[in-house]
C-alpha cells in the first residue's frame, strides 16, 4: 500500500517507517497536518497514518479536513494516540478517523492492522478496477444532486478528473436547458416520486469540459443506502452511433456524387408540398451537351461536370427552393416563391446563365446548357403524377424546340 504517514517526531517515525517498508509498503512521511493535507491531495494514498499532536495543524483537524475532501475511493485514516489520551481518541474518531493505534506502537499489532487494511484496499481496488474498465461512465449522485463517484470511463467521456467533479452538482455535466431545469426536476421527483429519467433509459445531451455538447444515453437508478437516497447514473457516449445513423440517413436521401437530395428525398418533399395545397412551381431540368463530354473526356470528367452543375443550381436556388438530382443528367427544382410565369422565367434565366458558363474539369474546358420544363400547382396538375408529367412534357418540348431554354406547361 501507499501509506501517508504524518508524524513530527523523527525518533518515533523512523522505526515505524522501517517496519512498514520491510512489509512491502511505500511510505510518504510528513511532519505536520498541513503538509499531510497537501500530500493527500497531490498523491492520494491508500491509507493515512496520522499522529494526533503535531505543529501547524494537529491530526484531528487534518483528519476532519481530509474527510471533507472529495475522493474517488474511500481512504481509511488511522490515528496514533497515547494510551491515556482517550479524549483525543474520541475526537479523532468523531473527526472521521476509521481506526486507531496507541503509542508506543506494538509492531505486531501495527503489521496485523496494516494487513487487515490491505485486504480492504485490495477489495476496493478490485471493485474500482472493474468500474474503471467498463465502457459506460458511472456516476453516483446524492439526493442533493452532488456527484459522489466518477469512474474512469466518465472521465474519458466528459473530460473532467474526479477531483473536478466530485462534490459538485451533476448539472455541470449538462448543457442548457437541462442544466437550469435539473434542480427543479430533482425537487419534484423527491416530492412526487414521478420519474422522467430515473428507471427509464433515454437519449439526452451531455456537456464536456471543453464546452462540446454531445448525445449520450442515460439510465438512472435510485438506491436507498444508510447515507440516504442516492442515484447511480449509467452514461454511454453515443456520438459515433448518432454520426453513423445520420450518415446512413443522409446516404439514403442524398445523391452520393453531388450531395443533392436524391429521388427518394424529392418524392417525400414533393408529396408534402402537394399535401399542403398551396401554390408552388416545379422545374424539370435535363442537361444539354452532357453526353458528348462523357464520350470525349470520360466518365471522371463527366462526374466533375455533374458536381459543378449541382453546385451552380444550389447557388441559384439557395434558400428559395429545393434542388434534387433524379439520376443521370436529370435534375428537378421546386420553387415555393415562384408561382407565376414571370417569376419562373426569371429563375430559369439565372439557371441558364449560371450553367452556360464554362467549367474547368480535370484540365478540360466544358460547356453545357439545359432544357427546362416548368409547371405550376394546381394550375397544371393537382397530384404528383400529373404535375410532374406536365413539367416533363414541357422539358421535352424545350429540347425539340432548340434546347437551352424554358418551356412552360400548357
Amino acid at each position: 500500500m501507499h501509506i501517508l504517514f504524518a508524524e513530527d517526531s523523527a525518533m518515533i517515525a523512523k522505526p515505524i517507517i522501517k517496519v512498514l517498508e520491510e512489509n512491502g509498503h511505500r511510505i510518504t512521511h510528513v511532519g505536520d497536518g498541513l503538509e499531510a493535507i497537501e500530500q493527500y491531495v497531490a498523491a492520494p494514498p491508500d491509507l493515512v497514518l496520522m499522529d494526533v499532536i503535531m505543529p501547524k495543524m494537529d491530526g484531528i483537524e487534518a483528519t476532519r479536513r481530509m474527510k471533507a475532501l472529495p475522493t474517488k475511493k474511500w481512504i481509511p485514516i488511522t490515528i496514533l494516540t497515547s494510551l491515556s489520551a482517550n479524549e483525543d481518541l474520541v475526537k479523532g474518531l468523531q473527526a472521521g478517523a476509521d481506526d486507531y493505534l496507541t503509542k508506543p506502537v506494538d509492531f505486531q499489532v501495527l503489521i496485523a492492522r496494516m494487513q487487515a487494511k490491505q485486504r480492504i484496499v485490495d477489495m476496493q481496488n478490485s471493485f474500482f478496477g472493474v468500474l474503471d474498465n467498463v465502457h459506460e461512465g458511472i456516476l453516483t449522485i446524492d439526493w442533493r444532486g452532488n456527484v459522489q463517484r466518477f469512474n474512469l470511463a466518465a472521465e474519458r467521456i466528459f473530460g473532467y478528473s474526479p477531483a473536478e467533479v466530485i462534490g459538485n452538482n451533476v448539472k455541470m455535466l449538462m448543457p442548457e436547458p437541462y442544466q437550469s431545469g435539473h434542480d427543479g426536476y430533482l425537487r419534484n421527483y423527491l416530492a412526487m416520486r414521478e420519474p422522467k429519467v430515473i428507471g427509464i433509459g433515454r437519449k439526452v445531451q451531455g456537456l464536456r469540459k471543453n464546452g462540446e455538447v454531445f448525445p449520450m444515453h442515460l439510465a438512472v437508478t435510485q438506491v436507498d443506502s444508510p447515507k440516504g437516497m442516492q442515484f447511480i447514473g449509467l452514461v454511454r457516449d453515443i456520438s459515433q452511433e448518432e454520426a453513423d445513423r445520420q450518415r446512413i440517413e443522409h446516404m439514403a436521401l442524398h445523391d452520393v456524387l453531388t450531395g443533392l437530395p436524391n429521388r427518394a428525398s424529392f418524392n417525400n418533399y414533393f408529396s408534402a408540398k402537394i399535401s399542403a395545397k398551396k401554390p408552388f412551381s416545379i422545374m424539370f431540368i435535363d442537361i444539354d451537351g452532357f453526353k458528348p463530354i462523357n464520350d470525349q473526356f470520360g466518365h471522371d470528367t463527366g462526374d466533375q461536370v455533374l458536381i459543378h452543375i449541382a453546385e451552380r443550381l444550389s447557388k441559384v436556388i439557395a434558400e428559395s427552393g429545393f434542388v434534387a438530382r433524379l439520376g443521370g443528367d436529370e435534375f428537378v427544382v421546386i420553387l415555393s416563391r415562384a408561382k407565376t410565369k414571370d417569376e419562373i422565367e426569371s429563375v430559369a434565366k439565372d439557371i441558364l446563365s449560371e450553367l452556360g458558363s464554362p467549367m474547368q474539369c480535370d484540365g478540360n474546358t466544358c460547356r453545357v446548357g439545359a432544357s427546362i420544363g416548368a409547371a405550376i400547382y394546381p394550375q397544371h396538375g393537382q397530384n404528383e403524377e400529373s404535375l410532374l408529367n406536365a413539367a416533363d412534357n414541357a422539358m421535352y418540348e424545350a429540347k425539340r424546340g432548340g434546347k437551352n431554354r424554358l418551356v412552360m406547361a400548357g
